[in-house]
């Protein structure tokens, strides 16, 4: 099968998905037969309302958490309603009732847990203050070099677990764990605090310059293009006080 996974645009594993059409178009369509890979195919919601408004529109829940500027799944999903034209009610209801979409809101929790520093890795409360724990710390700093160099976040999941490191809780590396350290602002000297940002009292872990460049590179390599951002958000020390 030729062509690409029309999600995620991934070239392997092609199969043809067989679901119920898009409920907001063509009214006479009952079914639709969608080129998905089968990574995308496996977890696809049976729900077609989710399928084509969130489903097929983000290649995972951190895009659509980036692309609403959201802290959490439920908040991207009111902030999508509103572009859309949904009902609020009604969406959020079936998204709750799927146990596909309850997983992945549980690893927002994590996500968000680890943004608000439950245990960030590279550190340890000391005192209710964020200390720097050397050893880690060199991990964290391998991986945004490891990204700026071009590796892909799989590729540094393997380089770590073959060279024996593990994460915080002693557990093998994942991609999610490695995206969440990217993306996480903590590592430059900053703090989420009430949905928004303020400069931290731990030391940072890397240049400020540095995580604004990964997450350029991040946006560069999504590959749908209607998912990127042209100019991700920057970060600024000076805009920032303790």
């Amino acid at each position: 099968m030729d062509g690409r996974c029309l999600r995620c645009w991934g070239p392997k594993n092609l199969v043809s998905h067989e679901v119920d059409a898009n409920p907001r178009a063509d009214p006479t369509i009952r079914r639709e037969k969608v080129i998905l890979c089968k990574h995308c195919a496996d977890g696809a919601p049976s729900d077609a309302l989710l399928f084509w408004e969130v489903y097929m529109r983000f290649g995972s829940t951190r895009e659509m958490l980036q692309h609403y500027v959201a802290e959490t799944e439920e908040e991207a999903l009111r902030k999508l309603c509103t572009e859309r034209h949904l009902n609020e009610r009604e969406v959020l209801r079936r998204a709750r009732g799927l146990q596909s979409l309850e997983a992945l809101n549980n690893a927002v929790k994590k996500a968000n847990a680890f943004l608000t520093y439950a245990s960030p890795y590279g550190y340890d409360y000391v005192e209710g203050v964020l200390q720097v724990k050397i050893e880690e710390a060199r991990v964290v700093s391998l991986i945004f070099r490891r990204y700026l160099e071009g590796k892909g976040i799989a590729k540094i999941c393997q380089e770590l677990n073959r060279d024996g490191f593990r994460t915080k809780t002693g557990r093998a590396w994942a991609s999610q764990t490695i995206a969440n350290i990217l993306s996480n602002p903590v590592y430059c000297g900053l703090a989420r605090l009430n949905g928004g940002i303020k400069r931290g009292k731990h030391d940072p872990l890397i240049e400020i310059d540095t995580f604004n460049r990964v997450q350029q590179e991040m946006q560069r390599r999504i590959r749908r293009p209607d998912q990127r951002k042209a100019d991700p958000p920057q970060l600024r020390l000076e805009d920032y006080v303790a």
